[in-house]
């Protein structure tokens, strides 16, 4: 029974997870120049299927999911800069060393699609590089939120809001992720809003200064 043949896994990737943003992938030199796609494509005079398979591997981490490919060979054609897919099909076999038919999981939809992954080199890339764009994304979302609660902190202290509720981080974080999640820019009054609309926040807060008056005392 031949890799295309065989039932076909689920990819560790789901639509939507991508790496399109990235423009490099690790090459592991050592394993990539000891594989049996090298030795048999060097033995049986293919040199050129090494560049075209390095092309569609190049191709494979922009796709959605990352790792993957389109079954359909006109799509791999193009993908591999074939003029024709009558030449693509001439390589075809040899270029596609080592990709299988997997199934790639659509969360909104529940649904799966079928597709090429490789489960040897390509799926231990993209899960590598996947976990570290999640880490990434979740370290540049709790400084932009560190960024916006010392913004809204600075907003109540100038609206003189008491002391207790300026020191309850939970309260800050709430306030944080509202104007997260909002199209509303961290002002005097959007941050009194807030204040009602989050906290159910009931206490006077002083009505900032309009130009040419300073701030009342404490």
């Amino acid at each position: 029974m031949t890799d295309f043949e065989r039932q076909p896994d689920m990819w560790p990737l789901k639509r939507g997870e991508t790496l399109s943003n990235h423009d490099w992938f690790p090459l592991y030199g050592h394993r990539f120049l000891g594989s049996s796609f090298v030795r048999k494509a060097v033995l049986q005079g293919r040199r050129a299927d090494i560049g075209t398979a390095m092309i569609l591997w190049a191709e494979a981490m922009r796709e959605d999911p990352a790792g993957t490919l389109p079954t359909d060979d006109e799509e791999l054609a193009s993908l591999a800069r074939f003029q024709s897919v009558e030449d693509w099909l001439e390589v075809r076999e040899g270029v596609l060393h080592g990709w299988e038919f997997v199934f790639v999981e659509d969360e909104r939809t529940g649904e799966t699609q079928r597709r090429l992954g490789h489960p040897g080199f390509m799926q231990g890339v993209v899960l590598q590089m996947h976990k570290r764009k999640i880490s990434r994304d979740a370290g540049r979302e709790m400084r932009n939120l560190a960024v916006k609660k010392s913004r809204i902190k600075k907003k109540m202290e100038e609206l003189q809001v008491r002391e207790p509720l300026l020191s309850d981080s939970r309260a800050l974080h709430a306030m944080a992720e509202f104007f997260e999640q909002s199209d509303l820019h961290i002002t005097h009054d959007n941050v009194r809003s807030a204040m009602v609309e989050v906290l159910g926040y009931s206490g006077d807060v002083m009505p900032f200064p309009t130009a040419g008056r300073r701030p009342a005392g404490r």
